[in-house]
């Protein structure tokens, strides 16, 4: 393994374990639910700041998120509050494959802005586009690490979110 590749691993690894204290002090916004959920969100976006040139992605994305869609093949995992926020914005209801969210035309992430909290963590800290659409061990354990943390906040987690 080169340095730059040993640097890029640690830098990930501290982002990783950065987010994972902030998501456990979630406390510290306060007992309000919105202040909580705020915090989180800001959390898994200064993550994503930080993660987003050391990843696959970095190569990919554009301002408003990934423009191939690649890791849009599937609904978003969201917990309950995301659910009912989901829910009530307009969806496509095509037979795609694409989350119901993803702007086929513009090749963009339509709910950008109030994308679920997997999504705003979700990146492939891989070389292939392979990891794009099946999340690797760092993925997944990063969110299964936190799963139970979040639900104090976001409600149960519910899985996969598809329009029927």
């Amino acid at each position: 393994m080169s340095s730059a590749q040993s640097k890029r691993k640690q830098i990930i690894s501290h982002e990783i374990d950065r987010l994972k204290r902030r998501i456990l002090s979630v406390e510290r916004a306060g007992a309000d639910q919105g202040r909580q959920l705020a915090f989180l969100y800001r959390a898994a976006d200064r993550f994503a700041r930080a993660v987003y040139p050391h990843s696959f992605c970095q190569g990919e994305a554009a301002q408003e998120g990934c423009n191939t869609g690649k890791c849009c093949k599937c609904g978003p995992d969201v917990f309950e509050y995301e659910r009912r926020v989901l829910d009530l914005l307009p969806k496509r209801s095509d037979q795609s494959g694409y989350c119901p969210f993803f702007n086929l035309s513009k090749r963009n992430c339509g709910i950008y802005q109030v994308r679920p909290f997997a999504c705003r963590i979700y990146y492939n800290f891989d070389k292939s586009a392979y990891y794009c659409q099946n999340p690797n061990d760092t993925t997944l354990q990063l969110f299964d690490g936190v799963q139970r943390h979040l639900e104090k906040v976001l409600g149960a987690y519910t899985g996969g979110y598809y329009f029927k």
